[in-house]
């Protein structure tokens, strides 16, 4: 029997999705995602790289008066200025990417950069309520997820970066979705934001910084893929899996054949990306991160502090310490074209450092900037800290395991006086309900642009979505006059 066309699976998915068919998981799963997004996109708002995308979208796309609501255009969100829908999606999604502190899905993927935004810029200018702005985000995160899912590894393997290659799909179906076009329309929407997919990973081999811009763009290309789609355009109904299609140009092969992949077999099943649609959620694998370091070190550090904490433990008694990891979050971004170590010998996002700061000082600031880059110097230090995490580095053995699954590292300290101590991640500890990453991102407050007692405004508006009648309120609450 012949296949339907994945798009057209998930078009109609997307389609007949309801609010009273998410699970409760998935509605509280849904406001965490936005609470993240918009935490992470205000403390991002002062960087150079996010005034450099507000400035070049209000010069180019700014719509006149300021004010928030229903009509032409959306908010930038901390400027107030009125852009296109696209131009302010990608304003605010360059925010939330910067400094590393987005969700994550499976490591290589950041759904909430591209999906958030464009899912509130959407639902603004639609005004649309807080049970459609949820339910197109479930939706829109589990297009993604599921395209994404057994295939990440592959497609930096082929040059590209997995996130806004694969995040595009999913804001596609997140803003038709809010354009409330039908199965057909999301069908288009996401075959053709399958052809605008692309973003190579050149500049983060060779350190520079346009990968905080790639995701931003890839919103724009899925919400012009959701608005042709809304004219009648149709793209290919085989856009993914066809010969010529997406996997085929971004993994080197439409049958599942992979070039790597996190653990098991190098060979996925196409019918798994829409298999049990509506009753297993991926939306719930989704991690947070807060510190300003790619995804791989987040557990890193959080298993560090408690390890610290638990043993109340003196680095300067460490003799050696071995940290494993899945060998993938080794060799960043791909096997294929490592990145060159940093000054300090670290790999890509600096593990050793990061681990050896948090082994010193119990943590890592949140507030501090991104430190994937070897040029960046870390967090701001004292000399003596400074000497202290230099010479524990040279200390820290990183063990790329195969078959290790992502997000799951195992520290194995040695002490001097002959004591090991040892802890372990499985995987899924990063993957907070609402009410954890909340008190979590209560560590942001202090590097907002909004005072403290508006924060805890915009977080109840956000925990009350599923209530509110247009999401005004929350897109108000980023402005530091309101």
């Amino acid at each position: 029997m012949e296949r339907t066309p994945l798009a057209v699976t998930l078009g109609d998915f997307v389609a007949a999705l309801t609010f009273q068919a998410l699970p409760p998981t998935v509605v509280d799963k849904a406001k965490a995602l936005v609470n993240h997004a918009l935490t992470v996109g205000l403390a991002g708002a002062a960087s150079s790289r996010s005034m450099a995308a507000r400035r070049a979208v209000i010069e180019q796309e700014s719509l006149g008066a300021r004010r928030t609501g229903r009509g032409q255009g959306a908010t930038v969100w901390v400027d107030g200025t009125r852009a296109t829908r696209a131009g302010a999606a990608f304003a605010n999604a360059v925010t939330v990417a910067v400094n590393n502190q987005c969700d994550s899905y499976h490591m290589l993927t950041h759904p909430g950069v591209l999906i958030v935004p464009a899912g509130l810029a959407t639902a603004e200018g639609e005004g649309s309520t807080g049970q459609e702005l949820l339910t197109a985000l479930a939706a829109g995160y589990e297009v993604q997820c599921r395209c994404a899912r057994d295939f990440i590894p592959s497609t930096p393997a082929h040059g590209f970066r997995a996130s806004p290659v694969f995040g595009i799909l999913g804001a596609a179906a997140t803003t038709a979705k809010l354009m409330k076009l039908d199965a057909r329309g999301i069908t288009n929407a996401i075959a053709l934001a399958a052809s605008f997919a692309g973003s190579l990973i050149e500049g983060q081999r060779t350190g520079t910084r346009d990968a905080d811009f790639a995701e931003a763009q890839a919103t724009r290309n899925a919400m012009w893929a959701a608005s042709l789609a809304a004219q009648g355009f149709a793209g290919a109904p085989t856009a993914l899996e066809g010969e010529g299609g997406f996997y085929y140009a971004f993994t080197g092969s439409h049958t599942g054949e992979l070039t790597y992949a996190f653990t098991g077999p190098l060979k996925a099943d196409l019918d798994d990306v829409v298999a049990d649609l509506g009753r297993r959620w991926e939306v719930l694998d989704v991690k947070f991160k807060i510190y300003p370091t790619p995804g791989f070190n987040q557990p890193v550090v959080w298993l560090a502090s408690e390890m610290v904490a638990k043993h109340r433990l003196d680095a300067d008694l460490i003799e050696h310490a071995t940290l494993e990891m899945n060998y993938l979050e080794t060799l960043y971004p791909s096997p294929k074209f490592p990145r060159r170590p940093a000054p300090d010998g670290s790999g890509f996002g600096r593990t050793d450092y990061m681990l050896a700061y948090t082994l010193i000082t119990g943590d890592y600031p949140v507030l501090e900037r991104n430190v994937e880059d070897p040029r960046d110097a870390g967090a701001s230090t004292s000399a003596g800290i400074a000497a202290r995490v230099a010479a524990l580095q040279k200390r820290i053995e990183i063990v790329g395991a195969v078959g290790r699954e992502c997000f799951a590292p195992r520290l194995s300290i040695v002490l001097r006086d002959g004591r090991r101590l040892v802890g372990e991640y499985h995987g899924r500890e990063l993957m907070w309900d609402f009410a954890r990453d909340a008190h979590e991102l209560r560590r942001f407050v202090p590097g907002l642009p909004i005072a403290s007692h508006q924060y805890d405004r915009l977080v109840a508006a956000i925990s009350g979505l599923d209530k509110a009648t247009s999401v005004d309120e929350i897109i108000r609450l980023t402005l530091p006059d309101a």
